[in-house]
């Protein structure tokens, strides 16, 4: 639980997992013969996680004094986006996983090939959701045009390629691309796509999504720090290319180029700034 941020937790929680269960309720029903594809997804979608990506959401909401259910439609298809990428991640042909957060892996409880698809339809839905939405048009397509280019070739799946393939003679700026692409590139699309539906101005917008990548950057490397160093994928850890010492100043650089971010964006500050602090200061 992120310090400061308790009540907030708890009350976007509740709102987002009793939607979220509706959403996959209301469509597994639209055809009974489909029911083992979304037993499927929901399997993975409603594993233990932290929902980190739609909290951003909601606190981006939030500093727009905007409610939340105007979003809700964009966080669900973040997170079900995060949710494909988890179900691929853990497939024989890329990391073999057996446990995601405690619990045997989509592929082990549905077969490899049921999860293949799984992860395929989880990405279409999260599309499927956003070009749904209520709202600015124009901006729906704008987050949309967004998170396709931040999830694809270019972006999230990119970087999935060159973490694979890295040479381990890795540079501190490849790691960071690598990075900035795997992971904090769907943290940056939270916040940037949830302040484009509230009606946000391009330069808040913009710091905004700085804020958010570095953020993203910022919580790897903390992961790295908590991690030390204990096995054959070292190389691509900030501590084997740094040093310990060094790479704490590297996370107190990010953190220090996200807070100045926020403050240039001119939007309460406080729920944002927790989210920094907690990082810093996190043991898991």
């Amino acid at each position: 639980m992120i310090a400061g941020l308790e009540t907030d937790y708890t009350n976007f929680r509740k709102y987002f997992e009793d939607e979220s269960t509706k959403y996959f309720h209301q469509q597994s029903e639209i055809n009974p013969q489909l029911e083992l594809l979304w037993k499927s997804m929901a399997y993975t979608y409603f594993l233990d996680g932290k929902r980190f990506r739609p909290f951003l959401c909601y606190l981006t909401a939030q500093a727009f004094k905007k409610p939340f259910s105007e979003v809700f439609p964009w966080a669900l298809a973040v997170e079900l986006i995060h949710t494909y990428s988890l179900i691929h991640d853990d497939l024989p042909c890329l990391d073999n996983d057996d446990l995601r957060r405690g619990q045997p892996t989509n592929h082990k409880v549905f077969g490899e090939d049921v999860a293949l698809l799984s992860g395929d339809a989880l990405l279409s839905e999260a599309f499927s959701v956003v070009a749904n939405m209520a709202g600015n048009p124009q901006a729906i397509i704008q987050v949309i045009q967004l998170l396709s280019n931040k999830i694809g070739a270019h972006g999230m799946v990119g970087g999935q390629v060159l973490d694979m393939k890295v040479d381990p003679k890795i540079s501190l700026k490849e790691l960071e691309y690598i990075h900035l692409l795997k992971t904090a590139n769907l943290i940056e699309v939270s916040v940037f796509g949830a302040a484009v539906l509230c009606g946000a101005g391009e330069s808040q917008i913009s710091q905004l999504s700085l804020f958010a990548s570095q953020l993203g950057i910022a919580f790897q490397i903390k992961d790295d720090l908590l991690d030390g160093l204990d096995s054959d994928q070292d190389f691509k850890n900030y501590i084997k290319i740094l040093g310990e010492e060094k790479t704490v100043v590297e996370l107190k650089n990010k953190t220090e180029v996200a807070r100045e971010a926020l403050k240039k964006a001119q939007v309460p500050e406080v729920s944002f700034e927790k989210l920094l602090e907690y990082n810093i200061n996190r043991t898991q």
